[in-house]
């Protein structure tokens, strides 16, 4: 698990967009910071534990019209 300090006005899920490179984890990752659950942007400083999470690549489908 890795640790991120948070800057100030910075919010969870942008950190973990930005890690992760998708929301699907966000959930994995609330549950490791309980501790920052009922905040909206966090404080310079906070500690935010990013767990080890292999995320998969999305198959992108093939846009047609026909």
């Amino acid at each position: 698990m890795n640790e991120y300090i948070a800057k100030d006005g910075e919010r969870l899920d942008q950190i973990v967009y930005e890690v992760y490179g998708t929301l699907d984890v966000f959930q994995d990752a609330l549950k490791a910071n309980i501790h920052i659950a009922n905040k909206i942007e966090l404080d310079v400083g906070d500690k935010v534990y990013l767990p080890d999470i292999s995320v998969e690549p999305k198959e992108q489908e093939e846009k047609a019209l026909w």
